[in-house]
Parts: C-alpha cells; structure tokens; sequence
C-alpha cells in the first residue's frame, strides 16, 4: 500500500514541476518578453538557436517587443456558457461534470468534446481546470472556445487575475465582457506555435501521469479491504500491486 501511495505522490509532485515550468515559460516569453529584453540588453542567448531567432532584437515605446502588437481576450478565445444540470437529473456514467469548484459528479453524456478548459463562473471566480476528455460543463462555468493554440489560451488565462474580478457582492460572478477587454500582448504566430511545440509534450505527460495515478488508487482502494477482510493474503496483494507498478 505504501508504494502505492509513494508512487501517486511522485506522479503528484511531477506533475506540479511540469505545470510550473509550463507557466514559468509562458510568463517569460510573452509578459516579461525575456528574450527580446536579454537581446536588447546584449546578453547572451538562453534558448536555442531556432527558438532565440524567433524573438525581435528590441523594445518598442510601449515596451513591447517590436512587432507584437496588443489584442483583446475576445480576439483569442470565446468563453461559453455551460449548460444546467441538476444532480437528480444526472444518469451514472464516466463523463466528469464540471462546477466552478472542479468535477462535481458524473454523467452518461457529453456537452463538450475535450480536450479544453473550464473556467469557473459563479460560485469560485476564475478558476481554471484543463480537461483532455469530453466532459459536462455547468451553468456555474464558462468552457473555453479558442481562437489560438489551447496551451496558450490556458496558461494566458493563468496570468490575468480572473480570480480578482468578481462582479457581484451576493453570489460571486465572473463577467464575460469585463474578462474580454482585458488586453493581451500578441507576437508572431511562429513563437506562439513554438510554445504549443514545447508545452503539448508536457501536457501529455500530465495527463499520463494522472491517469496512472487514478489506476493506482482504484487498486488501492480495492485491495485494502479485501486484505482487512482476508478476501485475499498478503502475497496475492503484493502481486497485483506489483504488476500495476
């Protein structure tokens, strides 16, 4: 059972690295334009050489790097509303249903077809939920609609504060319009799509550690207590476990 636990835990731990460098890269090249500053700056190249060519040589007046431009949310992504779904109508079946506080239960039925983002409406403003397969989203959540690379759409959202713009003092409430005029600095699709390049592999491996770590639960949880019972012995349990690691 320990290395179970110790296996899900590393997955765990993994995943967050990856996330952290996935935002930690879109945060460097299109908010701090750190290429284009350490260019300006004559410092020397910390990407390589495909990906360095690709960032202008300077600044302009307003601080961007020569070329980019600045666009709205609206420009790069729709934000669509979920749909009702009260749990008495929900009938048992492997798609997650999605409330603004993540996965609320389970539906026969599909309003989306992943992969794409859930973002939440009322209730928890502004959260952000990444799911590759189809899934239910409710009337507490928007569902994203992009307009550009999902990857980037994701981690933009990630650095605009949706968690600071609730609109309504009584029932928490993210407001789409407000969400799509926020501005948003836009480079050449080259680099965007170098971004998709190197965040999707990431973006896999998350998924495939997250689901190895569901089957290693669902183990867990079913050898545990027919080991308490004496349904099977101890070497039976070390063998199934074994295998799934």
């Amino acid at each position: 059972m320990g290395a179970l636990d110790d296996k899900i835990e590393l997955n765990r731990q993994t995943n967050a690295t990856l996330e952290a460098m996935a935002r930690a890269l879109f945060k460097d090249w299109f908010v701090d334009f750190g290429p284009t500053r350490a260019k300006a700056e004559g410092r020397a190249p910390y990407l390589a050489p495909h990906l360095w060519e690709l960032f202008p040589d300077a600044l302009d007046d307003e601080d961007k790097p020569v070329g980019w431009e600045y666009k709205q949310v609206e420009d790069i992504l729709e934000l669509a509303y979920g749909k009702a779904l009260k749990s008495t109508d929900r009938v048992d079946g492997c798609i997650p249903v999605y409330g603004s506080g993540g996965i609320t239960g389970y539906h026969n039925k599909s309003l989306v077809d992943g992969p794409s983002i859930i973002v939440g409406r009322k209730g928890t403003v502004g959260s952000l939920y990444w799911e590759d397969g189809p899934f239910f989203p409710i009337d507490t959540v928007f569902h994203v609609k992009p307009k550009a690379p999902l990857t980037f759409c994701f981690y933009l959202l990630q650095t605009l504060g949706l968690e600071g713009m609730n609109t309504d003092a009584a029932v928490p409430g993210l407001n789409r319009g407000n969400v799509y005029r926020l501005p948003v600095s836009w480079s050449q699709e080259s680099i965007r799509f170098a971004f998709n390049a190197i965040i999707e592999p990431l973006r896999q491996k998350i998924r495939c550690n997250a689901d190895e770590s569901r089957t290693l639960a669902q183990t867990r949880d079913l050898l545990l207590p027919k080991l308490m019972s004496g349904e099977i012995r101890l070497h039976e349990a070390e063998r199934i476990a074994e295998a799934v690691l």
